[in-house]
């Protein structure tokens, strides 16, 4: 009997990561346009939110993506809402205007600090990496 508790959390285990694997499929297609911020905002007794924003370089959000859910059934759909956006100037008010979710609004400000902070360490390692060794 405990084989088979065991057996059956190994497939649920399985099937979970290659479900989840065919959601990372549309960050790869999204990466094609360009850079991409990612944001979540986890959800306890509501849905998550998986906000996947394309970014220019002047970090004009060009695309956008959400997953929403409480599985790794959910699904991708087009997250038109913030294109045109400045993802550097995103701030909640301006979320909210645009007739997000409190989920969506927490994943969409939740990418932009990643973001910042991304870039942030990438100056960290260009500073030290011109520094001279030794001083």
């Amino acid at each position: 009997m405990i084989w088979m508790l065991f057996l059956a959390a190994i497939a649920v285990w399985v099937m979970q990561t290659l479900l989840a694997l065919w959601q990372f499929r549309r960050f790869k297609a999204l990466r094609r346009f360009g850079r991409v911020a990612i944001g979540k905002s986890k959800g306890r007794f509501l849905a998550g939110a998986i906000v996947l924003l394309c970014i220019d370089d002047d970090c004009r959000i060009i695309k956008g993506e959400l997953l929403e859910g409480v599985t790794v059934f959910a699904k991708c759909r087009p997250f038109t809402s913030l294109n045109e956006l400045n993802l550097l100037s995103l701030h909640k008010s301006v979320c909210e205007e645009r007739g997000l979710t409190r989920q969506q609004v927490r994943a969409a400000l939740n990418a932009r600090q990643d973001y910042l902070s991304y870039q942030e360490l990438q100056q960290e390692k260009r500073h030290v990496s011109v520094t001279p060794a030794g001083r």
